[in-house]
């Protein structure tokens, strides 16, 4: 049985920010996501945000990513 290719740290990010846009429009100017390796398989982070507005659009992107990652 074949295995699946691991994705990369770079197509997660991208995944979590296309998603994100999908949902709540475009990603803000400021804003950044990381996603790395852990001993748990991947982790990812957004950047705090600067306007209000911005603390749902990360909190939404953080609930994208514990999503993906299950």
């Amino acid at each position: 049985m074949p295995c699946r290719a691991a994705r990369t740290a770079y197509e997660l990010q991208e995944m979590l920010v296309e998603q994100a846009k999908a949902l709540h429009g475009p990603w803000p100017a400021g804003m950044t996501v990381f996603v790395f390796d852990d001993a748990y398989g991947w982790s990812a982070s957004v950047s705090r945000p600067v306007a209000e507005d911005e603390l749902c659009y990360r909190d939404a992107a953080l609930e994208i990513a514990t999503e993906l990652k299950a």
